[in-house]
C-alpha cells in the first residue's frame, strides 16, 4: 500500500508549504496530496482554502489576489504560499502528485503547467466532478481521480465516464463492502485521511492501493515494520 502525505507532512510543519514538502520527501513518502487554486493572475498555487484566513497571515479570497500579493503573506513559519510551478520544481520525478484541483477556472492554467514538467508523475483529483469533466475534455489522457465520501451509483458511472483508474475515498466508507464494489468494477482505493495506525492497517488488509495521512513518517514506520 502506497502513503502519500496529506498537504505535506502537514501532522508536524504548515500544511501545503515547501517545507512541508521538502521533509514528506525527506521520510520517503510514495506521493503528495496538495490543493490548488489559481490566483486573479491565473497563476496555479497550492493552498486548500479560497479564503486565506486559516493558513496564512493574511485575508481575502485566492481569486481575488495577484500572486506577488498572496506570496507576501505568511503561510506558517515563515512558509510562503508556493505556487503548483515550485513543488514541481522540488518534487521533479521523486514521487507521484495526488493534484486536488479545489479552485474553478484553474484547469487549463494547471495543465499547462504540468505540460512544462514532463517528469512529473501525477493524477487530478476533485470533489468537483465537473472540473474533472472539463479536465477530461482537454486532456484525454490526464490521469482523473474523483473524490468521494461515499461510495454510490454516483460514484461507480462517473469514474467509468472519465476511465479512472482510481477514487479517492473518505476512510470511513471503505467498508468490506464498497472495498468489494471498488474492485468489482476495476477501480483503485486511495483512502483519506488516515492518521491512526490500527485504521491504516485494516485499509491495507482491505486492499486500499494507497492511504492519505497527515503523519506519513509514524504510518510508514510502523507498517513497514
Amino acid at each position: 500500500m502506497l502513503v502519500y502525505a496529506h498537504r505535506g507532512l502537514s501532522g508536524r510543519f504548515a500544511e501545503n508549504t515547501l517545507l512541508a514538502f521538502r521533509e514528506a520527501l525527506a521520510v520517503g513518502v510514495d506521493g503528495i496530496e496538495l490543493d490548488v487554486h489559481a490566483t486573479a493572475d491565473g497563476v496555479p498555487v497550492v493552498i486548500h482554502d479560497r479564503d486565506v484566513s486559516r493558513t496564512t497571515s493574511g485575508s481575502g479570497k485566492v481569486d481575488e489576489m495577484s500572486l506577488a500579493t498572496l506570496q507576501s503573506l505568511d503561510a506558517g513559519s515563515g512558509e510562503r504560499v508556493p505556487a503548483l510551478s515550485e513543488v514541481l520544481q522540488l518534487v521533479g520525478d521523486a514521487v507521484h502528485l495526488d493534484i486536488e484541483i479545489k479552485g474553478l477556472d484553474a484547469e487549463r492554467a494547471t495543465l499547462d503547467l504540468l505540460a512544462a514538467f514532463p517528469d512529473a508523475r501525477w493524477a487530478i483529483s476533485s470533489f468537483n466532478w465537473d472540473i474533472l469533466c472539463r479536465i477530461r475534455l482537454l486532456d484525454a489522457n490526464a490521469e482523473l481521480w474523483p473524490l468521494a465520501e461515499h461510495v454510490d451509483d454516483a460514484l461507480l458511472s462517473t469514474a467509468a465516464e472519465l476511465a479512472s483508474p482510481a477514487v479517492s475515498l473518505w476512510a470511513g466508507d471503505y467498508t468490506e463492502t464498497h472495498a468489494a464494489a471498488l474492485r468489482d468494477a476495476g477501480l483503485r482505493a486511495v483512502v483519506w485521511t488516515v492518521n491512526d495506525t490500527a485504521q491504516a492497517a485494516q485499509m491495507r488488509d482491505r486492499g486500499a492501493w494507497a492511504l492519505c495521512t497527515d503523519v506519513p513518517d509514524h504510518i510508514l514506520r510502523v507498517l513497514r515494520d
